[in-house]
C-alpha cells in the first residue's frame, strides 16, 4: 500500500529479477495523498505503462520484470473503481483497498507475495491497529486464491528516500 514519498516498487520489481524471479506487477496511480507508482514512471519521457498483454509477457520474459498499470483489458473494473474512490472520498475503504490489490494480484498470475502495508502520517492507515488489520485481510484474501501471501508492516511517518513526488 502506499505512501507519501513511496518508491519501494521501482527498484524492488528489477532487483527481484535479477535474482531469477518473475515480476509483472500490475499498479496504480495516485490516490488522495499518495503518489502512485505509474504517476512517477510516467514522469520518465517515453515511459509506457500501458501495455498489452502480450507485450506484458514479452517483457517478464525477456526483462524478467514489467510494471504496468489498469487497460481496457487488464483490470479494467479497478481502472474505473479508482476514479470512483477518488471521486467519493473512498480511498481509505478496507474493502474497497483489498478488492483493488488483491484483484490486480490475482490477473497477474502470481504464485507467491509479500505486502508492504504502509501507516502513519503519510499513508491512508494512521495508526498501527488499522495496518495490522488491513494486512491480515489482504493475506486472508490472497491466501483464499491460492497465493501464498505474508505481509510486512512499515511506517509512514516521513518520506522514504530523499524526495517526494513523481518528478525524478
Amino acid at each position: 500500500t502506499g505512501g507519501v514519498g513511496d518508491k519501494v516498487s521501482l527498484p524492488l520489481a528489477p532487483a527481484l529479477a535479477v535474482c531469477g524471479l518473475k515480476v509483472p506487477m500490475i499498479s496504480g496511480r495516485g490516490l488522495g495523498l499518495t503518489g502512485g507508482t505509474l504517476d512517477k514512471l510516467e514522469s520518465i519521457p517515453g515511459f509506457n505503462v500501458s501495455l498489452s498483454l502480450d507485450e506484458i509477457k514479452d517483457a517478464v520474459d525477456k526483462v524478467g520484470c514489467c510494471i504496468v498499470g489498469q487497460t481496457e483489458d487488464i483490470c479494467p473494473a479497478d481502472r474505473l473503481m479508482y476514479a470512483a474512490r477518488d471521486a467519493t472520498s473512498t480511498v481509505s475503504s478496507q474493502g474497497l483497498i483489498v478488492s483493488s490489490i488483491i484483484g490486480k494480484k490475482a490477473c497477474e498470475g502470481i504464485s507467491s507475495l509479500v505486502l508492504d502495508v504502509k501507516w502513519g502520517n503519510g499513508a491512508f492507515k494512521r495508526d498501527l491497529a488499522e495496518a495490522e488489520q488491513l494486512a491480515r485481510s489482504l493475506s486472508e484474501n490472497a491466501n483464499s486464491l491460492g497465493i501464498k501471501t505474508s505481509a510486512v508492516i512499515s511506517h509512514m511517518n516521513s518520506p522514504l528516500g530523499l524526495a517526494v513526488g513523481n518528478s525524478l
